[in-house]
């Protein structure tokens, strides 16, 4: 079982980076990169926190869950050590909820995805090594982004 827990780790690592590069690289999107932000915040819980506009002409509505932090499966995440190792997720239940959120033109909204609760062991890798976060989210289309925006932040080794 854990060689096939590794091969799809590997296989997410690789689409990731490959995401995010094409994305980078200028790929087939053509809208501006800066309608995603994600950044890592140095407070405990360690967090990422994305900021998300609408580049959308009116006023749009959305299920909540469809925003970055919104469900645990909204967001792709892994996380590696710099020699290749996964950390490993928690996958727990998580329904998506019907709630929605409503977004004006050029507006955004900011919300935080705790590192810690997705990646089982984080504190003590951190006490090893740096780890690399690979995240890849799609977004609504009613917020008139690019469909995919992808990343990678580095946490510095904590001691």
């Amino acid at each position: 079982m854990p060689k096939i827990s590794t091969r799809i780790a590997r296989c997410l690592i690789l689409a990731v980076a490959f995401l995010a590069f094409s994305v980078a690289c200028g790929g087939s999107e053509t809208k501006s990169s800066s309608d995603i932000q994600v950044q890592l915040t140095n407070q405990k819980p360690l967090s990422l926190r994305f900021t998300v506009w609408s580049r959308a002409a009116t006023r749009v509505a959305f299920r909540k869950s469809r925003l970055p932090w919104g469900n645990r499966y909204s967001t792709i995440l892994v996380a590696v050590t710099p020699h290749g190792e996964y950390l490993e997720r928690n996958f727990p239940i998580d329904d998506p909820s019907p709630e929605k959120i409503t977004i004006g033109p050029n507006e955004s909204v900011s919300g935080e995805i705790n590192l810690q609760n997705v990646f089982g062991g984080l504190d003590g890798a951190l006490k090893k090594s740096d780890i690399h976060v690979f995240w890849a989210y799609q977004a609504p289309k009613e917020l008139n982004i690019a469909q995919w925006s992808g990343g990678w932040i580095l946490i510095p080794q904590q001691e």
